[in-house]
This record gives C-alpha cells, sequence and structure tokens, in this order.
C-alpha cells in the first residue's frame, strides 16, 4: 500500500531537470561587477556625460573666472584708488583737528563730515590691506 506521498509523486511527470547547467549560469552572472546590464549603463552613462558635456562646460565657467581674476588682481587692468592717493587727507583732517581746538570747537564743527571721511579713510586702508592678501592667493595659484 502506496503512502498518500508517494500517490502524489507517482502523478507527477517522471523528468530529470538538469539544474547544475543553471546555477552555473546563474553563478556566473553573480560574478559582474555592477550585477546587471542596467547598472552598468547607468554609471557608463554618467561618466560620458562628464567627459563629453560637463567637464568642458565647468571648464570654460572657470577659465573665464580666471581670466576675470587675473586682469584685475595680476594685470591691474582696474584702477582702484589707493591710501596713497588720499594721504594728504589725514594731514588735512588733523590740521583742521587742531584749528578747531584751538578755536575752541569740535572738527565736526568746522567740516561736519570729518568723522565720516577720517572712517572713510580708515575703511580704505582696510580694503587695501585684503586686497593685496588677494593679490598674494592669486600669484600663489597661478603659479
Amino acid at each position: 500500500m502506496k503512502s498518500r506521498l508517494e500517490k502524489v509523486y507517482s502523478k507527477l511527470p517522471n523528468q530529470k531537470v538538469n539544474l547544475k547547467a543553471h546555477k552555473v549560469a546563474l553563478g556566473l552572472i553573480d560574478n559582474f561587477s555592477y550585477g546587471d546590464v542596467d547598472s552598468l549603463q547607468d554609471e557608463v552613462s554618467r561618466l560620458s556625460y562628464t567627459v563629453d558635456e560637463w567637464f568642458d562646460e565647468k571648464y570654460d565657467a572657470m577659465w573665464d573666472l580666471f581670466m576675470d581674476l587675473k586682469a584685475v588682481y595680476l594685470q591691474n587692468s582696474e584702477a582702484f584708488i589707493t591710501s596713497a592717493d588720499v594721504a594728504k587727507d589725514e594731514e588735512v583732517l588733523q590740521e583742521i583737528k587742531e584749528k578747531a581746538e584751538e578755536l575752541g570747537l569740535s572738527a565736526e564743527d568746522v567740516y561736519p563730515q570729518w568723522q565720516e571721511h577720517k572712517e572713510i579713510l580708515s575703511y580704505l586702508d582696510d580694503l587695501e590691506n585684503r586686497f593685496d592678501e588677494q593679490v598674494r592667493k592669486m600669484e600663489d595659484f597661478a603659479r
């Protein structure tokens, strides 16, 4: 007498399937570096865009910026005011202050924009120092 399981098995087709060949094929596919062709295509497309388009766009933009910076900072294409251009202003401001004090007045009584003028000259000194530092950065970069 056959068990129920034997009866079920006896009704199934009696064909042998060579699963070893399938396992080998699947095993080889698993050895691909990027798993599947879509992942590989995505990575190649990303590199293709970088090489064919992105680099040229970014390089051209960088080159244009560099040439603008070079013109201003290394070739002096812009004639900016310097402390030397207004060196006499400090002396004049000091003289105004002294003369005003001799008369018992403040410098602002004689020249209402005295303090503002003094602050602008101080700011100019600061800007000139920072500009000189930026020139040094550009010189280092250009080497």
